[in-house]
C-alpha cells in the first residue's frame, strides 16, 4: 500500500513501475509483477492516470535476450529482469533509461514493490537520482509504504534502512557467489584457453583454424615437434611463433583424441550465433546476455574439449560440446546445469596418462609428453 502522506501529492501525476530481481533472490520479475497488480490498480485510482501495462526492457517471460530495441517498447512497466544487481547501477540500462525519462518530465514518480528495488545501495543510486528528488521534486515509492521525496528527515531515515539492507545483502550475495563458484564446473565453467571467437575484437577474431591446421600439417614436423617453416605460417596469419607452436600442439592433441572435428564445429556454431544477432559483432559479444551465458557455459568445453583432470580436486571432468546443444535453450537460463541435455560428467581421476590438452596448465602430472 502507498503511504498516505503522499497520496495528495500523487493526484494527477504520471507514475512508472520498476521491476527487478537482484542477485541471490528467488522467484521472477513476472511473479513480482503479479504481487503488485492490485497496488498498481490502487495507484491508478489515487493519481487518476492510467498506467500502460506494456513491458519496457527485458521480456517478463524470459523467452528472449534483452536488446536496446526493448527500450523502445510502449508501456509504463520497466523490467530489469532476473539477476540484475542493485550494486552495479551503471550496468543497468533499463533503470538508466527510466531515470532519463523521469528527468525529461515523462514521469513524476517511480513506484516498485519495495524501496530496495531501486537499489540496496543508497549511495550508488544517489549518484544518479539525487537531483531528481531533491531538485526536481520527483518521488520514489515503495508499495510497502516507503517513499523518498524532498523531505530531508524521510530521506535520512530511508538512508539508514537502505544501508542496513545493503549490509545484509552483501552477506547474502557473498554466500550465494561462494556456493555458485563451488559448483561452477557443473554449469560448464572452468578457466582455460579458448579460440578467438568472432566479436572478441582481436585481430584473429573468427580465424579459420581448419585451414591453419591443414597448412601446419602440410609443412610436416621438425625434430622439436613443431611444424616446419613456422615463420611462413606465422607470417600468413600475422601471428607469433608461439601462436603457431601452441595451436599446432592443441589441434594435434585434439586430432589424436578424436575431438577436433566436433571442437571446430562447435567453434563455428558459436561464431554463427554471434553473427546472427546482427550489428557490430564486438558489441554483441561484449553486451548480449545470451552470448555471455554461452561463453560461461562453454568455457570448460572450449578449454578442455577432451575432458580434464582438475588439479584442485583431482577429479576427471568431461564437458558437453556446444555442437550437441540447443543454443536457444542454453542462453535461456542462467544455470546451464538445469537443462536436460547439458550433462557435465564428473568422476574420480583414474591415473591414466594424459595429453597436454587434458591437463590444467599448472598441472603436468600424468602427462603423456
Amino acid at each position: 500500500m502507498i503511504n498516505e502522506e503522499i497520496t495528495g501529492w500523487l493526484k494527477g501525476k504520471k507514475v512508472a513501475i520498476l521491476l527487478r530481481k537482484s542477485e541471490g533472490d528467488k522467484g521472477t520479475t513476472k511473479a513480482q509483477y503479479g504481487r503488485i497488480k492490485k497496488d498498481i490498480e490502487a495507484l491508478e485510482k489515487i493519481t487518476g492516470k492510467k498506467i500502460d501495462r506494456g513491458i519496457v526492457g527485458k521480456d517478463i517471460n524470459n523467452k528472449k535476450n534483452y536488446s536496446k530495441k526493448d527500450l523502445l517498447k510502449k508501456g509504463d512497466i520497466y523490467n530489469e529482469g532476473e539477476g540484475s544487481s542493485g550494486f552495479k547501477t551503471e550496468d543497468r540500462p533499463v533503470l538508466m533509461h527510466l531515470l532519463k525519462l523521469v528527468e525529461e518530465g515523462e514521469y513524476d514518480a517511480v513506484a516498485m514493490e519495495s524501496f530496495d528495488r531501486i537499489s540496496r545501495d543508497i549511495l550508488g543510486f544517489a549518484y544518479y537520482a539525487l537531483p531528481l528528488w531533491r531538485d526536481d521534486g520527483k518521488v520514489f515509492i515503495g508499495f510497502n509504504g516507503e517513499y523518498l521525496n524532498k523531505d530531508r528527515e524521510n530521506e535520512y531515515l530511508n538512508t539508514i534502512v537502505s544501508a542496513a539492507s545493503s549490509l545484509s545483502k552483501v552477506g547474502e550475495i557473498k554466500k550465494a557467489k561462494a556456493a555458485l563458484f563451488g559448483d561452477a564446473v557443473s554449469r560448464g565453467f572452468l578457466k582455460g584457453s579458448r579460440p578467438s571467437f568472432i566479436g572478441t575484437g582481436l585481430k584473429d577474431a573468427g580465424i579459420d583454424y581448419r585451414a591453419a591446421y591443414a597448412l601446419m600439417k602440410a609443412e610436416g614436423e621438425n625434430s622439436k615437434v613443431y611444424p616446419n617453416r613456422v615463420s611462413t605460417i606465422a607470417s600468413k596469419y600475422n601471428k607469433t611463433y608461439r601462436w603457431v607452436y601452441d595451436w599446432y600442439a592443441k589441434m594435434k592433441d585434439m586430432e589424436i583424441l578424436g575431438v577436433l572435428g566436433k571442437y571446430l564445429d562447435s567453434y563455428d556454431k558459436f561464431n554463427n550465433y554471434v553473427l546472427s544477432l546482427g550489428g557490430y559483432p564486438k558489441s554483441k559479444f561484449d553486451n548480449d546476455e545470451g552470448v555471455k551465458r554461452m561463453k560461461y557455459a562453454t568455457a570448460g568445453y572450449f578449454a578442455y574439449p577432451a575432458g580434464v583432470k582438475i588439479e584442485t580436486t583431482g577429479e576427471w571432468v568431461q564437458f558437453p560440446a556446444l555442437v550437441d546443444l540447443d543454443i536457444e535453450e542454453l542462453i535461456s537460463v542462467g544455470d546451464a546445469s538445469t537443462l536436460q541435455d547439458f550433462n557435465v560428467e564428473r568422476m574420480p581421476y583414474d591415473g591414466k596418462a594424459l595429453l597436454r590438452i587434458q591437463t590444467q596448465h599448472r598441472s603436468r602430472a600424468g602427462e603423456n609428453r
